[in-house]
């Protein structure tokens, strides 16, 4: 796992995170996405949103990532069911969610998710070496690779 000097010193190299990158949503071990795409929405109960982050991500061929909602939202009853970030994954990334809980208001820039990041020792194919499906996603993204 990659601790905060190691993010830090990933994302100064151009790895990781490309774009809108903040020092102020580095945690001790990972680091808090924003939310891109929402000016003010609200959330309203027992429905199903979508985010996209607000990082542009550029993942190298040797480290992957997951994703944790924070417990502040989880807590409130947002649930979110997440795959890894692969490596050579290069895009911004969508999250889907679901709210059992009370309605909530929304808007860019406020952190959401956060993401951990794992080194890998021997690195194999990449995410645009398997499937590449989503490589370079900008904004929501809902739409699978078979539609």
């Amino acid at each position: 796992m990659l601790n905060d000097r190691e993010i830090e010193y990933n994302v100064a190299a151009g790895r990781i995170i490309s774009e809108n990158y903040s020092r102020d949503s580095l945690t001790p071990n990972g680091y808090d996405i924003r939310i891109g795409d929402h000016e003010l929405d609200i959330i309203k109960t027992n429905s199903l949103f979508f985010i996209s982050s607000l990082e542009k991500f550029n993942m190298p061929d040797n480290i992957v990532a997951s994703l944790h909602i924070k417990s502040k939202y989880a807590r409130r009853g947002v649930f979110a069911s997440f795959g890894f970030v692969d490596a050579g994954f290069i895009g911004n990334l969508t999250m889907a969610f679901y709210n059992f809980g009370e309605e909530f208001r929304i808007k860019r820039g406020m952190k959401f998710v956060q993401i951990v990041f794992y080194e890998i020792k021997t690195p194999e194919k990449n995410y645009p070496g398997r499937s590449g499906n989503y490589q370079n996603s900008e904004g929501i993204n809902v739409k699978s690779p078979e539609d």
